[in-house]
């Protein structure tokens, strides 16, 4: 099928795909003017080329419609009310008349971006239809203008088109055939006087409508096209619409690009910084972590050398006889011993808890020169993108809090780590509790501008917990507490056993059987207990280490979020220049 210019769509697809590239582009721009353009741009985008075709009843209107727009829709003579639009739409539907309206939707894409206006014969026509023609004749693109070649001395056309200022308009003179060559002549020469009364300029095309909808060529029909398309509606009506957009566009981009490179050089910027600070933070962590494991296994080691001397220390108090010269009842027996079960689980709380502070002490001194490490690498960070930047600006101002926030998270909590590598243990586990108490008001947003340290802390070290910001993961106070090795049912069972003197004869054999069963406790205990004590200093180190890594998970992912968006703007920019080169060849071909 020959190609209809007047429904051409090169220009609408291409400046559609471009002006929605460069909304999509713009989204997480500060430039809401530019953002407010485009969006306007593609609301024009969607207002199609009207066509209105007026004339008195019987002239021919929608016989010269089917003709001109028989490659683009199938127009048919079942006009319900005054005037019968054809739209495009996703389905063919019809709509009820209202207010002397009928709206049909062809399913053709060759309908989009036009709309059709097909109207009743102007003669026939009430006072309230004409107002409506009036209004659509003043808001279209073309009006067709159509006489018959018997009588183009209409006065009712003539009152519609004379007050539509600077209208677009093709007058047509129908049933050329039906008069003689003179006649035809000198109707068409007044034509051409009532047109310049009416200060109209515009050709007159005499035409020859015929029963199948064709023409003679009286001119030609793509000649009538061409003109409509070229010299009414113009070669790129869309382009030419939006050219003052498009201009502006144009030298938007170039700044874009522009801002683009400088977004970038701040992205590789801080994610090198990024990236000493992870080699910084994961060389620590896989130190430390082997730190830890081999401190949980000199650990379990001590505790098990503790739990067996309170086994010795217990067994060596039970001979017999030295019990029934010591004690003059059960009772005493089995305070005695519970008093000695307690003593040795307050030693070997104490035992477990220094050996864990110094441990603790010395890891802290690592993190102190790591902190200094990290301090040192955001004291390198360049503010490559400046803070009045037309597109990013704010994207900027955002890093850069995200930054100061993290370099003051590093700066003060290694000077929290500081403070408790320096301190005594009895200040360390003062401050350490304080810790918690401090994580607690920072994830609740209520710390004030001063606060007050705990009893026994000094001045300075008070001030570092409260105002260093550090992670907000709530870390486990320092302090084990290992309960009783063995319960007191135990003992009552050994005094009913040996502390007995009718079985005086069979003392030493209770004797054995009760040190059996204690040792089988003593060694379920061990096991219980290193379990549970090297399992929760493993479980303090790991949290202190996330505690660490997450003074930089703001600015981590700041930087990952910014490495993932660039490519995609990168692959923007250059679909926006291929679009960009698609519609400088519609200004130079129109197609």
């Amino acid at each position: 099928m020959e190609r209809n210019v007047l429904c051409e769509r090169e220009e609408y697809a291409a400046l559609t795909e471009y002006l929605e590239e460069l909304s999509e582009l713009l989204k997480d721009s500060d430039d809401k003017e530019m953002k407010e353009r485009i969006q306007s741009g593609l609301k024009q985008m969607a207002e199609p080329v009207s066509y209105l075709v007026l004339g008195e009843e019987g002239v021919g209107k929608t016989s010269l419609l089917r003709m001109i727009f028989k490659d683009i829709m199938d127009i048919k003579d079942d006009m319900a009310g005054d005037i019968c639009e054809y739209r495009w739409g996703e389905k063919d539907f019809e709509m009820p008349v209202k207010d002397g309206v009928q709206k049909k939707f062809i399913s053709s894409d060759h309908l989009q971006g036009i709309e059709l206006a097909d109207t009743r014969g102007i003669n026939r026509m009430g006072e309230s239809a004409l107002r409506k023609i009036r209004e659509r004749a003043s808001q279209c693109s073309v009006i067709f203008a159509v006489f018959d070649a018997s009588n183009i001395k209409t006065s009712r056309m003539w009152d519609v088109i004379e007050n539509v200022p600077e209208k677009r308009m093709v007058f047509f003179v129908t049933k050329c055939d039906a008069v003689p060559p003179e006649t035809l002549n000198a109707n068409l020469e007044k034509l051409k006087v009532y047109m310049q009364e009416a200060n109209i300029t515009s050709p007159v095309f005499p035409v020859n409508l015929k029963e199948d909808g064709n023409c003679q060529d009286i001119p030609s029909l793509e000649t009538m096209r061409q003109y409509i398309r070229r010299q009414v509606i113009g070669e790129n009506p869309l382009l030419n619409k939006q050219r003052e957009n498009i201009e502006e566009i144009k030298s938007m981009l170039l700044w874009l690009r522009a801002s683009f490179i400088q977004r970038n050089k701040q992205y590789e910027s801080d994610a090198e910084i990024l990236e000493k600070i992870n080699t910084s933070l994961d060389s620590y962590i896989a130190n430390h972590r082997e730190i830890i494991t081999e401190f949980t296994k000199k650990l379990a080691v001590e505790i098990g050398k503790d739990i067996d001397g309170y086994e010795q220390e217990i067994i060596s108090k039970l001979d017999p006889f030295k019990i029934r010269e010591r004690f003059e009842n059960q009772n005493d027996f089995i305070d005695y011993m519970n008093m000695v079960n307690d003593n040795y689980k307050t030693m070997m709380n104490q035992s477990v808890n220094q050996k864990t502070i110094q441990a603790m002490k010395e890891c802290m001194s690592d993190l102190e020169i790591m902190y200094q490490e990290a301090v040192g690498y955001f004291n390198e960070r360049e503010e490559i993108l400046a803070l009045n930047d037309r597109f990013y600006g704010s994207l900027l101002q955002s890093r850069n809090k995200i930054a100061a926030k993290t370099k003051e998270a590093a700066v003060s909590a290694g000077e929290f780590y500081r403070n408790l590598s320096d301190a005594s243990e009895e200040l360390f586990l003062q401050i350490w509790n304080e810790r918690k108490v401090y994580d607690s008001k920072i994830t609740k947003h209520e710390i004030g501008a001063t606060a007050t340290g705990a009893v026994g802390i000094g001045a300075t070290a008070a001030a570092v917990v409260f105002n260093a910001i550090v992670a907000t993961a709530a870390v486990a106070s320092l302090g084990f507490a290992i309960g009783a090795i063995i319960g007191g049912g135990s003992f009552n069972y050994a005094a009913k056993r040996i502390f007995n003197p009718k079985a005086g004869e069979k003392m030493e054999e209770n004797v054995q059987v009760y040190i059996r069963k204690f040792k089988n406790e003593v060694s379920e205990t061990r096991k219980i207990t290193i379990e549970q004590v090297t399992g929760q200093v493993m479980e303090l180190f790991e949290r202190e280490l996330a505690s660490v890594d997450g003074c930089f998970t703001d600015f981590r992912i700041s930087v990952n979020v910014e490495g993932e968006k660039l490519p995609l703007l990168q692959q923007k920019l250059e679909k926006v220049g291929m679009l960009e080169e698609r519609i400088r060849k519609i200004e130079r071909t129109g197609r």
